[in-house]
């Protein structure tokens, strides 16, 4: 053997498939990350459980509708893997150094970082309204719930409907506001705190920028790969993965080169972030994920898989995508047709082999970013997470 391990099944004994010593490597570089992760959403956690405690506080004499929004936050924040904010603290804690500027409270970091994942769940909110989402993580959306709960108040169901989405969008704009107060209240200090601040307002923008992308109308036959993957830049790699290691950076004092290399392993896989979760909304398990697995093909989402599909397929199969593609009618059968077409097109296995592309390019920025290895293997190890991640 060449240094591999078998393994034996426990329950029939046969060997199971044989994993290789960079396989092995590859594992325990994931589980370090997703430690590590785990360990900054306790302390987040805790944070956010204070925040919407105190906020509820402060408006306690005024209509349920308003502590509503806290209600509402708390329950969407309330639990979750939170890699954005785990990002927060590990730009922070990668780029500390001795002479960097540190915030006045113990939990200074932990309050940026539940800036961002503030953020993340009011574009959440309102992206669920854009979608016409009903369920988001096994619970009802929150303009779903406000329809659903206010129902017997109004004649007609869309009227409810309607109600429930002017809620929503309120508190989605709310929510904006409270993440830049959550930052402000981080105890950083000068220049640091002023930077952390406009890098959240221009990423807000840049991330309103790819979601005006997304929902421009783009027939199936005319969709290219080129708007796809600016669509994946902009509205989800920016914010979901560059803005949290940047802020932390910046809250640690890291220069300019740090914050490029940042960027430029940011980007790749924030992009390889989005497309795993393309595979995961048309192939993963629906009690996992939380939501419906037939809601991206209804909702007629930008893919690679659906351009990829769509470009290797023949004229009839071609009409069938055009068919299915934003039908919010499509069937259970309608959907494993979709499956098999993506799977046998190959348009599956080209969205996994550039996301693994797009992971390994972000990791070459990893030695301009640090040469410790303890803080090089978690940024490795989060990277390939992201990709084998099942929810």
């Amino acid at each position: 053997m060449d240094g591999s391990k078998v393994w034996r099944s426990e329950e029939t004994g046969m060997p199971e498939p044989t994993i290789s010593p960079e396989s092995l490597a590859l594992a325990a570089g994931i589980d370090r990350a997703r430690a590590y992760l785990k360990d900054s959403a306790r302390r987040v956690n805790d944070v956010l459980g204070a925040f919407w405690e105190r906020k509820r506080g402060d408006w306690r004499g005024f209509p349920e509708i308003i502590r509503g929004a806290f209600d509402a936050y708390d329950q969407l924040t309330c639990s979750g893997k939170k890699i954005r904010a785990g990002l927060v603290v590990l730009g922070h804690d990668v780029c500390l150094r001795g002479s960097a500027p540190a915030s006045s409270l113990e939990d200074g970091i932990h309050r940026a970082a539940g800036c961002v994942e503030i953020l993340h769940n009011a574009f959440l909110i309102h992206d669920d309204i854009v979608d016409h989402s009903d369920v988001r993580r096994s619970m009802a959306t929150v303009h779903r719930k406000y329809a659903d709960d206010h129902r017997a108040e109004f004649s007609r169901a869309e009227d409810a409907l309607a109600y429930g989405r002017a809620v929503a969008l309120n508190f989605g704009d709310k929510g904006q506001a409270l993440a830049q107060e959550l930052l402000l209240s981080s105890g950083f200090r000068g220049d640091a705190l002023l930077r952390a601040i406009g890098l959240l307002s221009r990423v807000t923008a840049e991330t309103v920028a790819g979601q005006l992308l997304d929902v421009c109308e783009v027939p199936l036959a005319r969709l290219e790969e080129e708007r796809v993957l600016q669509i994946h830049e902009y509205k989800t790699a920016h914010y979901t993965v560059m803005l949290p290691l940047q802020m932390g950076a910046i809250l640690a004092g890291g220069d300019a080169p740090v914050l490029d290399a940042l960027a430029d392993y940011a980007i790749p896989v924030g992009i390889a972030f989005q497309i795993q979760d393309d595979i995961l909304g048309l192939y993963g398990n629906e009690q996992i994920l939380g939501k419906p697995v037939d809601s991206d093909i209804r909702e007629g989402k930008k893919t690679l898989l659906m351009v990829h599909a769509y470009r290797e397929s023949d004229r009839a199969t071609r009409a069938f995508l055009e068919k299915v593609h934003g039908n919010p009618e499509i069937t259970r059968a309608d959907l494993e047709r979709v499956r098999e077409i993506v799977k046998h097109s190959g348009a599956l296995s080209r969205s996994e082999a550039m996301a693994r592309q797009l992971v390994e390019r972000g990791k070459a920025s990893i030695p301009r970013i640090t040469t410790d290895d303890h803080w090089s293997g978690i940024l490795a190890g989060l990277a390939d997470y992201l990709i084998v991640r099942r929810y």
